[in-house]
């Protein structure tokens, strides 16, 4: 697994609760948080490799190759908007298994899903599937893409056979969850991401609608 935006620590401990010590890389661009992580959250994990730098110059350096990349790293209405466009989610799709999957944490607002929309409009010119999964009680929804064609029915399919509680509650409750957010607004590259002035949008309205 791969964890772009690893903060903290907070998925690979997940991770590893649940799957036990798989390999992990987890990439973050901001050493002090990397600290903060292993001084005060206990992101000690020896499974866990913490890479220092750039989520996209550590892909254009890595030969390896994942069942899952989690990318982490945005934060409206501080997104990186280099790690949203189709060039990106092409580098992550080649380091990505033949079975592999992305899950990328993408923020809206209970009435605005503009860049949820975006994204999965980006998304689907590298994907074949792209799923969307909302948080309730937050403003978080979950893109999950995969390399192979996939369908709400292969996870209600598999909900029975997963063992471990934890994992068989939480994808039960992704499946309640899943939300048809169709494609739409501007398709994300690296000639033309205008990520800021959606975000800036999306902030605005909330702030002046009182939400």
């Amino acid at each position: 697994m791969a964890i772009l935006g690893l903060a903290a620590g907070t998925i690979a401990r997940q991770i590893t609760q649940v799957y036990g010590p798989l390999p992990i890389v987890g990439v973050e661009i901001d050493p002090a948080i990397v600290r903060v992580g292993r001084d005060y959250f206990g992101m000690t994990m020896p499974n866990l490799q913490v890479v220092v730098g750039d989520a996209r110059a550590f892909l254009a350096r890595s030969p390896q190759r994942y069942t899952l990349v989690a990318v982490d790293a945005y934060r409206l209405p501080y997104i990186p908007w280099h790690l949203t466009t189709v060039e990106f989610f092409r580098q992550v799709r080649d380091h990505l298994t033949d079975d592999g999957v992305v899950a990328v944490n993408v923020g809206h607002t209970d009435t605005d899903y503009r860049l949820v929309a975006a994204m999965v409009r980006t998304l689907g010119q590298v994907f074949p599937s792209v799923h969307v999964v909302d948080l309730p009680g937050t403003f978080n929804a979950l893109i999950i893409a995969t390399v192979q064609p996939t369908s709400p029915e292969n996870l209600a399919a598999n909900l029975d056979g997963l063992q471990h509680p934890f994992l068989r509650e939480v994808a039960g409750e992704a499946l309640a969850n899943l939300r048809t957010v169709p494609p739409d607004g501007p398709i994300f590259t690296d000639d033309r991401a205008p990520v800021e002035p959606l975000t800036n949008a999306i902030v605005i309205r909330y702030l002046l609608q009182g939400e």
